[in-house]
């Protein structure tokens, strides 16, 4: 949000919105936004904020690969029938005709994406020109998608993934200086050992029914870690487990 609320509820909109993330060096990234960010102005106490983002951090590239997804038709959840569909086969008909050549049907792909090359070379290296079958049990495109990138985009033995967060927070001083304060999160996975995921998610979930079970935490229900009774000691218990944030300050020349 950025004086106004700003939606993107055309198909394709959201996707088309990522922009390079370059706050972090040595990560090549982009951030497109994730859902309503202006409810968050009230959760955290920033009414008075003039912009607000709360947006998906993705490799450089991702939004555009999903894009053309989308613009195949992959995207769809309608029921039909696909039994005995080949994935070259349901490209070739989501493209108008699956009867086309294979030739034929990159020149498709080419003109509805505008001659992009790497949202092309995305289809293809995805698998989805190829004759290997479609599961038995999908009745939909979205659901053979999901499958498809379940099973092609499987992490590799003794490669690891990585967490990354950064919060960025511009101010205006009581003086007039600017400045813009910055907390980032790098978490990397172990070869042979947990996940960045795994740690990320896991470790704060035990660490909060360790305090439960202590009496650190009193209150019962559904409890968000808000207070600094709860979230300070969380983040302490994290750090001793390697899962720490990194500040910084810069001081700005201009008026936000």
């Amino acid at each position: 949000s950025s004086g106004i609320n700003a939606e993107y509820g055309e198909s394709g909109k959201l996707t088309s919105s990522a922009e390079p993330f370059e706050v972090l060096p040595g990560f090549n990234l982009e951030c497109y936004p994730n859902r309503d960010s202006t409810i968050y102005k009230e959760a955290y106490g920033i009414e008075s904020a003039h912009t607000v983002l709360r947006g998906t951090l993705r490799y450089r590239g991702y939004s555009s690969a999903m894009d053309s997804l989308l613009k195949l038709g992959l995207f769809s959840s309608k029921k039909r029938d696909l039994s005995g569909y080949t994935w070259n086969t349901l490209t070739k008909e989501l493209l108008g005709n699956a009867n086309l050549s294979d030739g034929e049907a990159r020149s498709k792909l080419s003109t509805l994406f505008k001659g992009d090359r790497y949202k092309v070379s995305t289809i293809i290296k995805l698998g989805l020109m190829e004759s290997s079958p479609l599961p038995a049990s999908v009745d939909n495109a979205m659901d053979a998608l999901v499958e498809k990138l379940a099973s092609t985009l499987m992490m590799p033995e003794g490669e690891s993934d990585v967490i990354i967060m950064n919060h960025s927070v511009g101010v205006r001083l009581p003086s007039g200086k600017c400045e813009t304060h910055r907390s980032n999160l790098v978490v990397y996975g172990e070869e042979q050992g947990w996940s960045a995921m795994a740690k990320t998610v896991g470790l704060p979930v035990g660490i909060a029914a360790e305090m439960i079970m202590n009496g650190e935490i009193k209150e019962r229900g559904l409890v968000l870690p808000f207070a600094k009774e709860i979230y300070e000691p969380m983040l302490k218990k994290l750090a001793m487990e390697g899962i720490e944030e990194r500040r910084e300050v810069e001081s700005e020349e201009y008026d936000y």
